[in-house]
């Protein structure tokens, strides 16, 4: 079993970025601010031991907009499915290849397909507002930018919450939702940090 491709959406850095990793080592190099600690972080959230948790300062710049943009979109009293689909959420996709005669192990959580010759799954990670939040979410809010982002900012880690969910690679309507715990048991992955006298641990 290996992961062969990992995307992510909307996290620091990496705001749409698609990894394929090679079957032994896989080595990401790069300048400052390329988005290596990002990688690493996200990771680091992910399988921590309580339920992941991001805040506003953790989606990519580069979605700010959106939520204003979202924010008038509610503030204009459109429809519900509208503004979710305009508000931003950090994703993470992990497509996973495992041999015909492997043992599924922890990964048998994952395969919901029935397809016999299929020998990969994805799994899907999104960090997203919770159902019947909306209203919550941007609730006493003025007109004013500074103000919103503030209460964004405040509110998000209440109101959005972290979903993982199996998907069959050759249907995307057929998906099923795992707990937490399951994807930190498929996943085992250690931590070296820096060793330099930087306030920056990781």
């Amino acid at each position: 079993m290996k992961i062969n491709q990992i995307s992510i959406k909307n996290f620091r850095l990496l705001e749409d970025v698609e990894l394929c990793l090679e079957d032994c080592a896989t080595v990401i190099v790069g300048r400052n601010n390329s988005g290596k600690t990002s990688l690493t972080e996200l990771f680091r959230r992910l399988l921590d031991e309580k339920a992941p948790r991001f805040k506003l300062e953790d989606f990519s710049l580069g979605v700010y907009e959106n939520f204003w943009d979202t924010y008038e979109l509610h503030r204009m009293g459109s429809e519900e499915a509208d503004i979710r689909k305009a508000l931003p959420i950090i994703s993470t996709t992990l497509n996973v290849e495992y041999g015909d005669d492997e043992d599924f192990g922890p990964l048998s959580d994952f395969v919901i397909d029935l397809n016999e010759e299929c020998n990969s799954t994805q799994i899907n990670i999104r960090y997203a507002l919770a159902p019947g939040k909306i209203e919550q979410l941007f609730e006493n809010l003025d007109n004013d930018r500074a103000n919103v982002f503030k209460a964004l900012k405040e509110r998000i880690p209440k109101f959005f919450e972290t979903i993982i969910e199996a998907q069959d690679p050759n249907d995307s309507t057929n998906r099923k939702v795992v707990e937490t715990a399951k994807l930190r048991t498929l996943l085992q992955v250690g931590f070296i940090n820096a060793q330099r006298a930087l306030d920056d641990a990781s």
